[in-house]
């Protein structure tokens, strides 16, 4: 069955089309200049599309003088906004950009976290109320040729979800099946979907039981893979890898983000080993033996070897929990092949032998230096095999994402964070290097 083409501006995905890498700028978006120069930078690397966040009403004015400059200076790639919050700046955007990217959980009303059930009239009235909200932008998308990303996030599920379903991947799928009906009614399909969690394991269920699903609709849209949160360095890449690899061996996915906690340029090259391993023939690279997968491949690029041997672990593990991963290749060391290894199982969750860290791979919302902050997190509770910290550019997704999380630090304005135990907030909001003893404090209090 054929995926639905979605066309956004000049690039169309779907149907048989090649796989399209894109990324995301960090720089405030209402310094322009800067703006504009890292969106250029994503693309030289080879980004196809790039997407913006617009958090207000005052990064929309910001926004169309971005989108001006970049066509004077005679660039045509896509470029998409990210809307949090308010569905009415989607919809001043809808003439400016060429694709907008929501969440559902914007579209419904406040979360009540003490409200566990819904009656089934509670539970269908609140999906009137966000098909209502969801109507205006959708209309004018449609009228406007603008394509919209409809991105599903386990750690902003609405309450009504949740009630039904669970933190489960079938409700991030739950979650965008609505979004199909809500968006056929209106006889809208220049439409797409992610479904995203930090969670390797669920993020890939959640991916083949929605495209399942749309298999017995009659109908695929493309779909926007991508692990959210995956954090920095080798275990960023490793996370990103064995999720977005396994999907795209089995043949889901039209467009892919990897999502690192570094320069958003950065993010491309990785991506497009992906892309290309996955329309390699990639069989003869590895065996599995009494449920240990073996990885033997003399890959002299150090990244297309991460990229590679996650994607298979990755496939592999999801359709046949394996007990383990060998990963050899004689071009580099023992300590690199064992380091591999570990990173792998981890994020497989065959063995956890360190501390997860789990970063936003920030935005134009994050005001402090994450990348220290993660750096200090590694070197300093890295020996705490099972422990799980997360690390967040902003409050807009981090106390969600990071809800499963034993512990976190989210950033805050002016280069300050708040600190958070488990789901509960611990701290006022703090200075930088004063929320940092906070957190070391209370992890070892635990730990202890």
């Amino acid at each position: 069955m054929k995926v639905k083409k979605v066309n956004i501006r000049h690039i169309s995905i779907g149907e048989n089309l090649p796989v399209i890498p894109q990324s995301m700028t960090n720089t405030n978006t209402r310094s322009v200049q800067e703006t504009i120069n890292q969106s250029l930078r994503i693309v030289e690397n080879g980004g196809k599309m790039v997407r913006i966040s617009v958090p207000s009403r005052e990064d929309v004015k910001a926004m169309q003088t971005i989108v001006d400059e970049i066509r004077k200076l005679g660039y045509d790639f896509p470029i998409i906004a990210d809307v949090h919050f308010n569905p009415e700046i989607a919809e001043m955007l809808s003439g400016i950009v060429d694709k907008i990217r929501i969440n559902p959980g914007n579209f419904t009303d406040k979360k009540n976290n003490n409200q566990h059930d819904f009656s089934a009239k509670e539970h269908d009235d609140a999906f009137r109320h966000m098909k209502a909200r969801a109507r205006p932008l959708i209309e004018k998308c449609k009228e406007r040729g603008t394509a919209i990303r409809v991105g599903v996030n386990q750690g902003s599920l609405s309450d009504r979800i949740i009630a039904r379903y669970g933190h489960t991947p079938l409700a991030l799928a739950k979650s965008a099946i609505e979004w199909i009906d809500i968006c056929e009614e209106i006889d809208f399909e220049n439409v797409l979907f992610s479904l995203k969690s930090s969670n390797v394991y669920t993020m890939v269920e959640a991916y083949k039981i929605f495209h399942k699903e749309m298999e017995m609709r009659g109908s695929i849209y493309p779909l926007h893979v991508g692990v959210t949160e995956a954090g920095y360095g080798l275990a960023g890449r490793v996370k990103s890898a064995v999720g977005i690899g396994a999907l795209l061996l089995e043949g889901v996915g039209s467009t892919i983000r990897v999502s690192l906690t570094e320069k958003p340029e950065d993010e491309i090259p990785f991506a497009n080993h992906l892309i290309q391993f996955a329309a390699s023939d990639f069989q003869h690279h590895y065996f599995i033996e009494n449920e240990i997968l073996h990885y033997i491949y003399d890959e002299e690029d150090y990244d297309r070897w991460i990229a590679g041997a996650c994607a298979v672990s990755g496939y592999e593990h999801f359709r046949h929990k394996l007990k383990g991963i060998i990963v050899k290749n004689r071009h580099f060391s023992s300590e690199q092949q064992q380091e591999l290894t570990a990173a792998i199982e981890q994020a497989c969750r065959i063995k956890i032998s360190k501390t997860e860290i789990i970063s936003c791979p920030t935005c134009s919302r994050t005001d402090y230096d994450i990348e220290k902050v993660i750096k200090i997190a590694e070197e300093r509770f890295s020996h705490f095999p099972g422990l799980k910290i997360g690390v967040m550019g902003c409050v807009v997704n981090g106390p969600g994402e990071m809800a499963d999380a034993d512990f976190g630090i989210v950033g805050a304005s002016g280069n300050k964070v708040v600190v958070y135990q488990g789901k509960n907030r611990i701290t006022p909001v703090l200075p930088l290097e004063e929320g940092i003893a906070v957190l070391e404090k209370a992890i070892l209090k635990f730990r202890n």
